[in-house]
């Protein structure tokens, strides 16, 4: 959640300076630095490194974004704040699911419309944990992880939280960014 949490206080940054980020974020536009700080790629080196990664079935990342573009972008071709929390939501649900934005061998193809209907069914929520992490993760933290996550993917762009709530929600769980300051422990006497 550590690294989720730093790409939602860049783009809360990109947004207080009046920049919207671009149609679509995927996990193929965060680059990770020393310490797993992420950046935010630009335009054209995200579309390289879709370009060159390519699965052993040969099928294409070139589509591994589309499926993280607001609804309402589609439409207007318009990108605002809401549509980049939509997008950063569906970041959200690859890191964890750890399943792409697109499943090319399974029915459940759209990671965003897979993970709707099985949010809405609690008993539902730890079939949607990354099986990399062999179920060793706070349920807990897995609820409110995809509770934040339900608030950037509403179909209803004013129903979508603002990133500034979306920073705060993900910094409780991710404890090592900006963490309030209760948290911290107390000096030595």
């Amino acid at each position: 959640m550590n690294i989720a949490a730093r790409v939602a206080k860049g783009l809360e940054y990109l947004h207080h300076k009046g920049v919207v980020y671009r149609k679509s974020m995927g996990s193929l536009d965060i680059l990770l630095g020393d310490g797993y700080h992420p950046k935010m790629s630009q335009h054209g080196l995200a579309d390289l490194g879709r370009l060159l990664a390519e699965d052993n079935k040969g099928w294409c990342t070139d589509f591994w974004g589309s499926t993280t573009i607001a609804p309402e972008t589609y439409v207007t071709g318009k990108v605002t704040k809401e549509s980049n929390v939509y997008s950063f939501g569906g970041l959200l649900l690859e890191m964890i699911t750890g399943r792409r934005p697109i499943e090319p061998a399974d029915e459940d193809r759209n990671l965003i419309a897979w993970a709707t209907r099985l949010m809405k069914d609690r008993s539902q929520l730890r079939r949607m944990a990354d099986p990399a992490l062999q179920g060793r993760y706070p349920s807990m933290d897995l609820e409110e992880a995809l509770t934040v996550a339900s608030m950037c993917v509403h179909q209803q762009p004013a129903m979508r939280s603002p990133i500034g709530t979306v920073v705060t929600a993900l910094s409780r769980l991710a404890y090592d960014v900006d963490p309030p300051e209760s948290s911290h422990p107390a000096a030595p006497s």
